[in-house]
């Protein structure tokens, strides 16, 4: 009784607070339609103080006379609730957001917040100029480097010269970069290390256009490329993974994660299924499946469950971690490097009535068992990357993984 008491003395309270503020109902109506919703589908909603939340973003849009003046409180409402994956565009910029982690310039990409090169592209001038993975980039034209986004601030048709140290070598070298060509998106890649263990290297995939299927089908072929050769094990690098579209690389990666259930969500007004099936991702929420993508020629592993070693890390974000997380309770199957980034949530787009657009988290990623995951993801073994031997044979993480590949039965009597 007491409770009811108050809970209707707080909403009396908030509505007379409002009436202190000069808002315009359109106004009104379009901030509450946000909190509304991030109250209704926010996967901690339980959590959150709504009441008092309301009434601070009431105090900042305080005389809100348009949609686009409430976008502060809005902004405001997001940092309170502290959940760093959700996000908000306003309907300026348009579009659904992304997964933007990394930066391209001339086909090179260089490690988020840092300057550290961790791809290039095959052909691209980046490759053609001599710069390697691991490469630190001190300058550019004489400046230092600050930004990774200082290499989009320069024109296609220009040359860049880049000051480079080289921890592999500890030299220090300057290459002349001519920006002749558009960004190239990052592809899955594998290859056969010492002639027994595959690698797949899966970055991030973020083009949701037609082009959006291309990685699966790289991704299955790469690994049929090198299966052919035998391998006996396999690597699965994901530190370079800061999420994107999901179902293209769970499709992608499917010969290694094998058939059945491998992951789903978990969240306080869902619980959905993720299946691989004969090329086939398969969503089921309560009774119904649906077919999520799907390749016409899928490739089936020679050897079924061959050990795996995944790789993950700090730059391993939101559906780069899903990928993490479909690996676990897979059998013969280890975990090498550092936490995970921690966005193990499952976003949800909104799009609000003047072309905005807020991203809510609704779920959370889930194991084959339904266990949920609400934090960063923690590996069976911790090393840490030096990027300046990203992928070397002075790689920690990664020849950690190859030495747990050699110790698995499949490997011990193979050739070295």
């Amino acid at each position: 009784m007491l409770k009811n008491v108050l809970t209707g003395l707080a909403v009396w309270a908030l509505l007379f607070a409002f009436q202190a503020f000069a808002f315009s109902s359109q106004a009104k109506t379009y901030l509450d339609n946000v909190l509304d919703l991030l109250e209704k589908y926010y996967v901690r909603s339980d959590t959150i103080p709504w009441l008092e939340l309301r009434q601070k973003a009431y105090q900042l849009a305080a005389n809100a006379q348009r949609p686009s003046d409430t976008y502060l409180a809005i902004e405001q409402v997001l940092a309170e609730i502290g959940e760093g994956h959700m996000y908000f565009i306003p309907a300026a910029q348009g579009g659904s957001g992304g997964e933007a982690r990394t930066v391209y310039g001339g086909g090179l990409e260089v490690r988020r917040g840092g300057s550290t090169i961790v791809r290039l592209a095959p052909g691209s001038p980046a490759e053609k100029a001599g710069l390697e993975i691991g490469d630190l980039i001190e300058k550019v034209n004489g400046r230092p480097f600050m930004l990774p986004e200082e290499l989009l601030s320069h024109q296609h048709g220009q040359t860049l010269e880049l000051s480079v140290y080289r921890a592999r070598t500890e030299q220090r070298i300057v290459v002349r970069l001519s920006l002749t060509e558009p960004p190239k998106p990052a592809r899955p890649t594998a290859r056969l290390i010492g002639q027994k263990f595959g690698y797949l290297d899966l970055p991030h995939h973020s083009l949701a256009d037609s082009r959006q299927m291309d990685y699966a089908g790289l991704a299955q072929q790469a690994i049929r490329t090198v299966d052919a050769q035998r391998p006996c094990g396999w690597v699965v690098d994901l530190r370079n993974n800061a999420g994107g579209l999901f179902y293209p690389m769970l499709l992608g990666v499917g010969p290694l994660l094998g058939e059945g259930l491998v992951g789903g969500l978990v969240g306080p007004n869902s619980r959905e299924q993720w299946f691989y099936r004969e090329g086939k991702v398969l969503l089921r929420s309560g009774d119904t499946t649906q077919v999520m993508v799907q390749l016409n020629q899928p490739y089936r592993l020679r050897t079924a469950n061959s050990p795996v070693a995944v790789l993950l890390g700090p730059q391993t974000t939101s559906a780069g971690e899903a990928l993490v997380i479909a690996f676990r309770g897979r059998p013969h199957t280890r975990f090498f490097g550092e936490p995970s980034y921690g966005f193990t949530t499952a976003l949800r787009g909104f799009s609000l009535p003047d072309g905005a657009w807020i991203a809510i988290a609704t779920a959370f990623f889930a194991d084959r068992e339904g266990n949920p995951y609400d934090q960063q993801i923690e590996p069976d073994e911790l090393l840490f990357t030096d990027w300046g031997f990203f992928q070397s044979e002075r790689d920690e993480v990664l020849q950690g993984a190859l030495a747990w590949l050699q110790n698995q039965p499949g490997c011990r009597n193979t050739r070295p």
